[in-house]
């Protein structure tokens, strides 16, 4: 008897050291913490080992910088027969939606507790993409930067910050009502 009870205790001591060791070893942000939650299930795809999101996130990224670093044909040839103002309007809502589909994609594939920081994170480095974009289309024949580009990007990734933290609050308030009212 006394041998078994040891023994169990040794083999409980070794359980509790694997989950300390993993504990350490996890990432500071879970990967799916809210594991029973609706609102997500395309997550737990994986492609190759990497979450589904993250690769769309990648990709797109990737086609931003591509089509943003294409040399501008139209601008060369000058073939848009005084359609000015028009093309440079519409060219702003094309940097509007770029980056407010890259700013809902950095939203949804991080992760953390603390949202002020998370998403003051995601504004600051889809800023500093914009920035970078813009100061590096200067090399490209036919591109060049503009500070109004610039703006339009970073409209349209904190209205995607701004939409996603309302939409997630959304969700969080009226989910506690509903898990509330079923437990009473």
């Amino acid at each position: 008897m006394r041998n078994t009870g040891e023994f169990q205790e040794r083999k409980v001591g070794i359980v509790k050291r694997q989950f300390a060791a993993n504990a350490l070893l996890q990432p500071a942000f879970p990967a799916y913490p809210m594991e029973g939650a609706e609102m997500r299930p395309v997550t737990k795809i994986t492609i190759f080992g990497f979450r589904l999101a993250i690769v769309v996130l990648v990709a797109y990224w990737f086609c931003i910088f591509v089509g943003t670093h294409l040399p501008n044909i139209d601008e060369i040839v000058d073939l848009r027969f005084g359609l000015n103002d028009k093309v440079k309007h519409f060219d702003k809502v094309k940097h509007f939606a770029a980056f407010f589909l890259l700013g809902a994609l950095l939203c949804y594939v991080t992760n953390s507790p603390r949202w002020l920081k998370r998403f003051a994170i995601i504004g600051l480095v889809g800023m500093a993409y914009a920035a970078v974009d813009e100061i590096t289309q200067n090399f490209i024949p036919g591109r060049y930067p503009d500070v109004l580009d610039f703006a339009a990007d970073t409209a349209g990734l904190w209205s995607a910050i701004a939409i996603y933290v309302a939409a997630k609050y959304l969700y969080l308030m009226f989910h506690k009502e509903t898990s509330g009212e079923s437990i009473a």
